[in-house]
């Protein structure tokens, strides 16, 4: 069994990082293209929203499944697969890309005959099939990532292992963001998709040198439909039972329900409001990206107690109520621009100690399920917040100034909660010795 190291950079923390850079990178380029690709060839907005929904829907009807097998089998198998797998999948896409596909009129498969048009060709039916597959993939990549760093780093250096590996996914964000039209200019769809491929083969290929294994207890039938049914239930049971768990998850998804709305009023902000430019929205969201990577880079310089988190937590609920509260009162561009960078930024800094806090006390063995469970209930309430958020902003008349006020009010409440709630104070000193475990 390899052990946690004691060292940040050891071995294993370096490849994963080098290796899920790259494919991060290769992945927000993707991304960018895949939209101006999907706008260029059908001009239909339905065929983009389509094209999100499906790489959305496995995180949510697939997490708890997803987590089961990462529990159950070894992380390192789980990451390698996954980027090997998605490499292979993108250059099926770059195939499907090509003249030959673009212009193939019909498929005849002896049993039935496929039409496709120039305006609709195969090819879209690659990217729905492609990114489908992209999204199941992602689903228990994505668990086992957060498994991942808690296996290969000694506790102490859990939170400063995410503030580096965050940090760093957000500058390769930015840097694909704004590269990606540029490539799709220069090069166009299918070559960037190779690349994306490449990036992917890249990162599985450095991860085959990770020197990690996977506690997994108890020897349960992997055959057993029961036994798969029985541990998914574990995850929920977890939850449920910890009532700090249980109670912070509530209040933290209740309050993250709040920004799709702030999402969708931004450019009404920037533009009907505070009458601005249409390249103000642009800046404003890059801005918000620096201000979420100067927060997970320097809280993550700082060695910090779980006492210190927990009043970093309750006192960041309370800043951004208070944010919320100055936004609805203000329209100058600076104070607007700096109130928002100062909400990313704290953002990060809540993510950046509740990631690090549960990679640290849920049991190893229940980290996939758990993770994987937290992801669905989020994600399962993100399109009803993005729907219901669009139609308040319209009965509202597009009063952006009074939705800040409400969020900030609803906000309060919710900081008021988390500050007096004793369970979820003990959850976060959980991994003391002296406060003892969570409530079960």
């Amino acid at each position: 069994m390899i052990t946690p190291s004691k060292r940040l950079f050891n071995k294993n923390f370096t490849l994963i990082i080098a290796g899920q850079c790259v494919s991060l990178l290769g992945s927000t380029l993707y991304y960018v293209v895949l939209v101006l690709y999907l706008k260029q060839m059908t001009g239909s907005a339905t065929v983009i929203g389509v094209v999100e929904l499906l790489a959305f829907l496995p995180w949510v009807l697939l997490g708890p499944l997803a987590g089961t097998l990462v529990d159950r089998t070894n992380i390192k198998t789980v990451i390698v697969w996954s980027d090997f797998l998605r490499g292979m999948l993108m250059i099926l896409l770059f195939i499907f890309s090509l003249d030959y596909f673009l212009g193939l009129n019909m498929i005849d498969t002896g049993i039935a005959r496929f039409h496709f048009s120039s305006s609709f060709p195969l090819t879209i039916y690659a990217v729905f099939c492609v990114t489908l597959c992209m999204g199941i993939i992602d689903s228990a990549f994505n668990t086992a990532m957060y498994s991942m760093i808690p296996a290969i780093l000694a506790k102490e250096h859990i939170q400063k292992g995410n503030s580096f590996f965050q940090g760093a996914g957000g500058v390769l964000a930015m840097i694909g963001n704004a590269m990606g039209g540029i490539l799709f200019s220069a090069l166009g769809g299918a070559l960037v998709f190779l690349l994306n491929g490449i990036s992917y083969l890249s990162a599985a290929f450095a991860c085959l040198f990770i020197s990690v294994e996977h506690k997994n207890p108890g020897k349960r039938p992997a055959s057993s439909y029961r036994s798969f049914v029985g541990e998914v239930k574990e995850g929920f049971l977890f939850i449920w039972a910890n009532r700090g768990l249980r109670n912070q998850t509530i209040l933290y998804t209740l309050s993250n329900l709040l920004f799709p709305t702030v999402m969708i009023a931004l450019p009404f902000l920037v533009e009907d409001v505070m009458k601005l430019g249409n390249a103000y929205y642009g800046y404003l969201l890059s801005i918000l990206t620096i201000s979420s990577i100067a927060g997970y880079f320097l809280f993550g310089l700082f060695k910090t107690t779980e006492k210190q988190n927990y009043v970093v937590i309750c006192a960041i609920f309370f800043v951004e109520a208070l944010l919320f509260l100055f936004l609805s009162f203000t329209i100058n561009i600076f104070f607007v621009f700096g109130l928002l960078s100062l909400l990313s930024f704290c953002m990060a800094v809540s993510r950046l100690i509740n990631t690090s806090l549960k990679q640290k006390v849920i049991p190893e063995g229940l980290r996939g399920r758990v993770f994987g469970t937290l992801d669905s209930i989020n994600g399962a309430l993100a399109p009803l917040s993005f729907a219901l958020s669009g139609v308040i902003i319209d009965l509202v008349n597009k009063n952006v100034l009074l939705i800040f006020f409400v969020i900030f009010v609803i906000y309060a409440l919710l900081a008021i909660l988390f500050v007096y709630s004793g369970s979820i104070r003990q959850f976060y000193l959980s991994s003391i010795p002296d406060a003892g475990k969570p409530s079960i």
